[in-house]
């Protein structure tokens, strides 16, 4: 067999493991040994996402669950060799898949959310981000650490489960922080859209100090009181480093 027969083959055996329903496997093979390398492929690519997506895999009867499975096996092709960025891939296979009639209508958000709470538990805290005393959260310029991110949803992502699926949208966005605590494992905190702000404006100003984002936040929301905001701004601040996901800027 000369390279080009070798491509083709391995072309067709792979559209064979995508869709097997609908494409023949290569004739010359054995058909029990298709079958288990068939399966093989199959059930490693299910066990990855339902282990990286363990709410949706919960809330879906099975035969819905494995088609979905099947469709990104079948229809999606992950830019990745590695089993451990197939969440990323499911994800956007979702954002670009036509919807069916039987979708969860929060599912987009909450494999988003699963998404990142998968990413944020395989992440090493950045060594060289420097931790902040209390007296310097006014006066220093402030920094996200890397193991926290700043979330907003139309669905209260983080309570879903089988006893609790919501039916519409919330009047509100859902805003949370995700982020790593200090034993590793992935929390939530809930964030009051000024709150949520706040944590957006020193994710992507890492230059300001806390006084000068409680500033700008106080215009931006026009506040009439600026001490009593800037008061308020400054509890804030110190619940988030004692959540330890404020950093100094390096």
């Amino acid at each position: 067999m000369n390279s080009l027969q070798l491509k083709d083959h391995q072309h067709a055996m792979a559209s064979h493991l995508r869709d097997p329903e609908q494409v023949q496997a290569p004739e010359q093979l054995d058909a029990r040994r298709v079958g288990i390398y068939r399966d093989l492929v199959f059930n490693n690519v299910e066990s990855q996402l339902s282990a990286s997506f363990p709410v949706i895999n919960s809330l879906l009867p099975e035969d819905q669950w494995l088609a979905l499975v099947r469709g990104f096996l079948r229809d999606y092709r992950a830019q990745t060799p590695y089993f451990s960025q197939l969440s990323a891939e499911f994800v956007a296979f979702l954002s670009e898949r036509t919807s069916q009639d039987n979708d969860l209508i929060f599912l987009m958000e909450l494999a988003h959310y699963e998404r990142i709470e998968l990413d944020l538990y395989m992440l090493d805290k950045d060594p060289e981000q420097q931790p902040l005393n209390e007296d310097q959260l006014l006066n220093t310029p402030l920094a996200l650490a890397n193991i926290a991110v700043p979330l907003a949803y139309h669905y209260p992502v983080h309570q879903i489960s089988p006893d609790f699926m919501p039916e519409a949208a919330s009047e509100q966005p859902t805003c949370l922080l995700l982020f790593q605590d200090q034993d590793e494992d992935v929390r939530f905190f809930e964030l009051q859209p000024l709150a949520y702000h706040l944590v957006l404006a020193i994710a992507h100003d890492p230059t300001k100090t806390g006084y000068q984002l409680l500033q700008a936040l106080a215009l931006a929301f026009q506040q009439q009181d600026n001490s009593l905001f800037i008061q308020q701004g400054e509890g804030l601040l110190k619940q988030l480093w004692e959540l330890n996901v404020l950093v100094q800027n390096k």
